[in-house]
This record gives structure tokens, C-alpha cells and sequence, in this order.
């Protein structure tokens, strides 16, 4: 048999295909640009180095795992075309060619990348990842420089993963030599490489599910876990040191705190705390991402976001136009997601009894008239003002007294207090006549400037106690959208399932639900 050619840039390989240049290079061999003569189609060839001929098992392997490759049939995998053995002798994989930049291109000139495109892209990677795994197919070389990007259809980053024909094949029958000292054929860039397959045990769908883990770190920080100057030290370090959370590493880097804890988990030395299938692991990326989207109606305001909150709640109150569920006890005939993220966030006074906010003229700074509303206006805020600091100083006073959860009846002699573990609060029902909306509003009172001051803990609590001694829909309502901006979102669908119990006409329901996802 001939000796491959070493320059087969111009040549034809195989009677069909013709070498135009060479466009890559790896530890199996190099990578050219060619031209599908029958179709004048442009296609990639991917040849095996020359001296790995000679290892038969290789190449025996090299053929069984292409075949297995060109069985993989996803949109966001790349098409195995071909493969064979030239006239002299060279191994070579025909394969599409993609119009596009691989991710470490634009990695490196377009860092940093918003959340929402990482998360796009890395769907793609995992759906094309999912595929392989029910087929028995293992990448084993996840990283950037295998991941294309190009447009398609007016997507502009549509996504093929390339190199699924160096794959390992999992079945009882493949022997598993050291990862890292396999004569030429080691599947895998020791930057991604998961712990098991660095000390080279026997590795499965977890692996990759790792690698991903470390694209996902380097894409949203722009840098990899770890540092080293070899492959030994890369493998090291993927084996005994703990990665720095990206927050930690990059902290100029926009990283939401659900992102961070996937990217973490993912990396996890022990592939049992990992997602346990690429399915399972699109399906958190794409949660954080819904998360993402539903966040504009209850982020937390910046000082300059709360001014104009506040300046658009003011032009609410002078139209005497109805508040937001939660500033209305158990009343939600107007709901307006935008108001709810402000809630507590300024006192207001409200009439409970109609709803809404009464009308306030602006006095007339001159006549007798004018002064005489004036006054008026000053009375009434002074009273709120009266009534709002005697709430919180009786919430104080209550708060300081008890050693948990219990309502306590609005007469002293009327039994010991009602003690409610918190974990069984938002399905509790609360006796009728152990009732006190009184104490029960002092407590929302208060609950509401703990918010407003972004006092979480303690708004949670005090809204609690209030919920204790007077379990209204309103207050559920409350507990549910405090405790989703807390990332707590059990609680929160309890909460909320508690607020629609209360009142099954509620029109918060829609924003529950799209908050939700449905559930």
C-alpha cells in the first residue's frame, strides 16, 4: 500500500472527492475543505494521521465508529457523508460542510455573550447530545472549537456539533485504556475533560453532560475553570481542585445566580450530583431562560427604576384608579403585574371598603377655600402616618413575645396561642373565632416597609404572622410573589395555590400561571 500523501491539497481522494485546502488539524489527523465531485457540493474530510495506519485495532475502530456516527440523523448534528480508504491507504470521514464560526470564534471576538444566546446555543448542543446518548453514542470531545454556529433561515445562530465520528461507542464490548496515554487515539481536549475520563475509567453519557458544563462556565465568564500550562495539569486539576464559582472568577460578568448553579452541578467531580441526561439538563437551561424572560415584571428595582415606580404609582393614586391585589387585602378585581413588583414598596391608604384609592384634589394655594383642604390633606396624611407607626410598633411588640408561628385571639382569655409549623402554613386553616384582622393588618403594615427596605427575611416573617391571624387571599398572594423573589419557588406556587383557593376568580391568575410555566 502507498504511503498516504502528506499534501493532498489538490488532489482527488477516493475518485470522489477533491482536497481544495486544509482547514484544520487534531491529534487524529487533519481536516481539509473539499469538493463532492458527482454533486460539485462543498464537504469537509477528515483524514487520519499516517502513522496511525499501521495500529489495525485502530482502525478497525476508527470504521465501526463511523458507521455508528452516520447513523446519527438530528438537525443540530453534523451529517457523516462518507468514509473509507483512499487509494493510498489513507483513512479519511466525508462529512457536511457548514457555513458558519465555530463558538471559540465567537468566543473570542464576541464575549461577553447575553444569557439568552448561551442558552439558546447550548439547547441545540444538548438536543444534538440527547440524540447520540439514546444511540449509544458518547462526543467524548465536547469544546467550543467543535461546536459550529451559522445562519439559517434567518436564525442566526443554528448550531451542528461536529466530530460525533471519533466517538466512542458505549456498549460491554469497548475496551477503556488511560485517557491520556492511548497511542494517538484519546478522544478528548484535556480543558473539557471530565474527572472519570481524565484518570481513564470507564466513562458514560455524564461525561459529556461535564464538558458541556465547562463550555457553559467559559461562555458566560469568557474563561476556563482552570489554568494550566499542560495536559497532565489540566487533567489534575479536572480530577482534585474544586472550580471557583464564574461570579467568582469574572466578577465584571453578567451571570444570573440559577446559571451559575447549573454550570456548578453540571461540573460536579461525582457524575451521580450532575443533570443525569442531556434531556433532563436542556430542560433546566431552558427554565433559567423562561425565568430570565418572566423577570421584567417582578425584578427588583434599581434606585432610579423605584423612582419612576414610585412617580407612576403617585399618577395611580391622584385617579383614584384600584391598587394591586396585594395592597387590597383579599380583593383582586384590578390586577396589573407591573404593580405588584412595587408592593409595600410605598405606604398608601386605601379604602378596603370600595377598593380603590379615594380621589385627592390638589388644594388651591389661595382663598379660604383652598386653605381649608389644605388642612384637610395634612390631617389625613398625619393620621395614616399616626396609624401606620402604631401598627408597627404593636407588630414589634407581638413579634417580641412569641417563640414561632401562632395566632393569637383578638381577647387574651380565649385559649393558648395556635401554633402552625411554618412548613404546613399556606395549606393551614385557621379557626373563625381564633380570627383577628386587626392585628392581622398592623402585621401587613409592617411586612410592607420590611419589603420596601428590601427586608426579606423579616417581611416573609411578619406576612406569616399576619397570614396566622388572618388568612386572606390578598396576603397569600403576597407570601407567593415575595417568595419568587427569593428563587424559592415551591413556596411561592404554594403560596399562589393558596391565594387561587381563596379566590378562584382572581385576576392575578394569569401572571401566576405565566410565571408558572402553566403548573
Amino acid at each position: 500500500m502507498p504511503a498516504p500523501d502528506e499534501n493532498p491539497t489538490g488532489k482527488t481522494v477516493a475518485g470522489k472527492y477533491r482536497v481544495e485546502q486544509q482547514i484544520g488539524e487534531g491529534g487524529m489527523g487533519k481536516v481539509y475543505k473539499a469538493t463532492q465531485l458527482m454533486l460539485d457540493k462543498p464537504v469537509v474530510l477528515k483524514v487520519l494521521r499516517p502513522d496511525l495506519l499501521s495500529d489495525d485495532r485502530t482502525v478497525a475502530r476508527f470504521q465501526r465508529e463511523a458507521k455508528a456516527a452516520s447513523r446519527l440523523n438530528h438537525p443540530n448534528s453534523i451529517s457523516i457523508l462518507d468514509f473509507g480508504q483512499a487509494e493510498d491507504g489513507a483513512m479519511y470521514i466525508a462529512m457536511e460542510y457548514v457555513h458558519g464560526k465555530d463558538l471559540h470564534h465567537i468566543l473570542s471576538r464576541e464575549w461577553p455573550l447575553p444569557e439568552a444566546r448561551v442558552a439558546k446555543i447550548i439547547s441545540q448542543v444538548l438536543s444534538a447530545l440527547a440524540d447520540a446518548h439514546s444511540a449509544g453514542v458518547i462526543h467524548r470531545d465536547l469544546k467550543p472549537e467543535n461546536i459550529m454556529v451559522e445562519q439559517r433561515r434567518g436564525d442566526p445562530d443554528f448550531v451542528k456539533v461536529l466530530d460525533f465520528g471519533i466517538a466512542k461507542i458505549q456498549d460491554d464490548t469497548t475496551e477503556e485504556g488511560p485517557a491520556l496515554t492511548k497511542a494517538g487515539f484519546v478522544c478528548g481536549t484535556p480543558e473539557y475533560m471530565s474527572p472519570e475520563q481524565a484518570r481513564g475509567a470507564k466513562i458514560d453519557h455524564r461525561s459529556d453532560l461535564y464538558a458541556v458544563g465547562v463550555i457553559l462556565y467559559q461562555l458566560v465568564s469568557g474563561v476556563l475553570p482552570f489554568e494550566s500550562e499542560s495536559a497532565i495539569g489540566f487533567a489534575t486539576k479536572h480530577l482534585v481542585e474544586q472550580p471557583l464559582p464564574p461570579t467568582k472568577k469574572r466578577p465584571d460578568a453578567k451571570i444570573s445566580p440559577a446559571m451559575e448553579r447549573l454550570i456548578m452541578r453540571a461540573m460536579s467531580k461525582v457524575p451521580e450530583e450532575r443533570p443525569q441526561t442531556a434531556e433532563a439538563f436542556r430542560a433546566e437551561l431552558l427554565a433559567i431562560e423562561k425565568e430570565r424572560r418572566a423577570a421584567p415584571a417582578r425584578q427588583r428595582a434599581t434606585p432610579s427604576a423605584m423612582a419612576n415606580s414610585l412617580e407612576q404609582e403617585d399618577t395611580r393614586i391622584t385617579h383614584g384608579r384600584p391598587l394591586a391585589p396585594g395592597l387590597m387585602g383579599d380583593q383582586t378585581e384590578s390586577f396589573d403585574p407591573d404593580v405588584i413588583q412595587r408592593m409595600g414598596k410605598k405606604p398608601v391608604v386605601v379604602d378596603t371598603d370600595k377598593n380603590i384609592v379615594p380621589e385627592v384634589t390638589a388644594p388651591n394655594p389661595t382663598g379660604a377655600a383652598g386653605s381649608g383642604m389644605a388642612l384637610k390633606v395634612v390631617t389625613l396624611a398625619l393620621v395614616a402616618v399616626a396609624l401606620v407607626l402604631a401598627g408597627t410598633y404593636l407588630s414589634q411588640q407581638w413579634g417580641s413575645s412569641r417563640g414561632g408561628a401562632h395566632a393569637e385571639g383578638p381577647l387574651a382569655d380565649e385559649g393558648a396561642p395556635l401554633e402552625i409549623a411554618l412548613d404546613k402554613l399556606p395549606e393551614a386553616e385557621i379557626p373563625v373565632e381564633r380570627r383577628d384582622a386587626v392585628g392581622s393588618a398592623a402585621l401587613e403594615t409592617a411586612a410592607d416597609a420590611a419589603w420596601a427596605k428590601g427586608q426579606y427575611d423579616a417581611a416573609v416573617t411578619k406576612y406569616q404572622d399576619a397570614f396566622v391571624k388572618n388568612p386572606t387571599a390578598g396576603l397569600a398572594l403576597k407570601l407567593g410573589e415575595l417568595q419568587f423573589q427569593r428563587d424559592k419557588l415551591k413556596d411561592a406556587q404554594r403560596w399562589w395555590n393558596r391565594h387561587l383557593k381563596e379566590n378562584a376568580e382572581s385576576k392575578a391568575a394569569p401572571y401566576i400561571r405565566a410565571v408558572l410555566g402553566g403548573n
